[in-house]
């Protein structure tokens, strides 16, 4: 059983895999207990439907909390899934902003994770016809300079201030996330981040030691640090593979 990471001094590393779609993939989780399963309801070749989670549900782990993963969904909609039990918490991946995060707090006590993309200066959204909120096309128009994607990430951590955790991922255009890219943690210097996080983005096996190494290292990212979220590391060919689950929860394991 694979608990006992830690963060700082005497808190806990949370591991949520995300992108769960095979009953083989339940069976993983419950073996090897990570805090959270993550069920993408947007389009993506990882969707699954409300009566496929609604099945896992009954399967799995009942210490194990349920993540619905969604992009744009109409907020009653997502409140909806929350409400009928399919998910514990539900993470914002789209274009969300604090009107919509403070709407389905109205409808719905489950937590949100708001994802929040992280412009690195070498990015030009506009040019490339990257999906980012209307009120941030401005910054994009004035070029991609560092300050340019400094004060974009602000924007965006503005809009996320109502969620109940961020979540942090690799920008790239046209995509609302699951690049099995990594970003440069120095993106995350000098933002105001007030609340815990989770670090997605490129994590396998063989990066998660360095890159929670990093983080911890950094006094004020360590205070909010909160866990990792994995898909792609640890798949093969597009469908997860227990081996590789595995290895990435041996790993978290010896980091506390």
């Amino acid at each position: 059983m694979f608990r006992g990471r830690r963060r700082g001094k005497n808190k806990m590393i949370k591991v949520k895999f995300c992108g769960l779609r095979r009953v083989e993939d339940i069976e993983a989780v419950n073996r090897l207990q990570p805090d959270y399963a993550g069920f993408v309801f947007a389009r993506s070749r990882r969707q699954v439907t409300a009566e496929q989670v609604a099945a896992f549900r009954e399967l799995l782990n009942k210490e194990v909390k349920t993540v619905a993963v969604l992009v744009n969904m109409p907020v009653e909609e997502a409140a909806s899934l929350a409400n009928a039990g399919l998910a514990d918490l539900l993470q914002l991946h789209g274009d969300e902003n604090a009107a919509y995060i403070a709407k389905l707090k109205t409808l719905t006590e489950a937590k949100v994770i708001k994802a929040i993309r992280l412009q690195p200066e070498q990015e030009n959204a506009v040019r490339s016809n990257a999906k980012v909120p209307q009120c941030n096309v401005r910054l994009f128009e004035r070029g991609p300079d560092q300050e340019t994607a400094r004060q974009t990430n602000l924007n965006l951590l503005a809009q996320a201030r109502l969620a109940d955790y961020y979540l942090f991922d690799t920008f790239a255009p046209d995509v609302y996330g699951g690049t099995g890219k990594t970003f440069s943690l120095s993106l995350l210097k000098g933002l105001p981040i007030d609340k815990p996080f989770f670090l997605a983005g490129g994590l396998d096996a063989g990066n998660v030691a360095a890159i929670v190494r990093e983080v911890q290292a950094d006094e004020k990212l360590r205070t909010n640090f909160y866990g990792v979220d994995v898909s792609g590391g640890i798949e093969t060919e597009g469908v997860k593979d227990a081996a590789k689950m595995e290895a990435f929860m041996k790993v978290m394991h010896r980091e506390k």
